[in-house]
């Protein structure tokens, strides 16, 4: 018998020595509904890779910032900078909250440094 076993985010070759387990439903074809979840799941992996990569590479810019404010040795130029800064990791932070999240997230700017 040739097909499919599937559940709402998998699927798998059905073989008779694998059988159908608890949860997977067999099928001839895999719907479309299922290929479209899996690509939903898969904009979503990427983007939520993309926005750690945003987070961490604005973490690297203010942790020295903050370091200074935190020892009262910042000037007023990198006060405004950790702010800006600030600002666009909060804004980052928010990106799954908004619409367009995850087929076309709304990134917010990075402040020009």
């Amino acid at each position: 018998m040739n097909g499919f076993v599937i559940t709402e985010v998998s699927w798998a070759p059905y073989t008779e020595d694998r059988g159908v387990l608890d949860g997977e439903t067999f099928v001839e074809q895999i719907p479309q509904w299922l290929i479209d979840n899996l690509a939903r799941i898969e904009r979503e992996r990427e983007n939520r890779s993309e926005l750690s990569a945003r987070m961490e590479a604005a973490g690297s810019i203010i942790q020295p910032l903050q370091d200074d404010f935190d020892i009262e040795e910042i000037s007023e130029e990198n006060l405004a900078r950790l702010k800006a800064w600030k600002k666009y990791r909060s804004a980052l932070g928010k990106t799954p909250e908004r619409m367009g999240w995850p087929e076309q997230p709304d990134w917010p700017l990075a402040p020009v440094d």
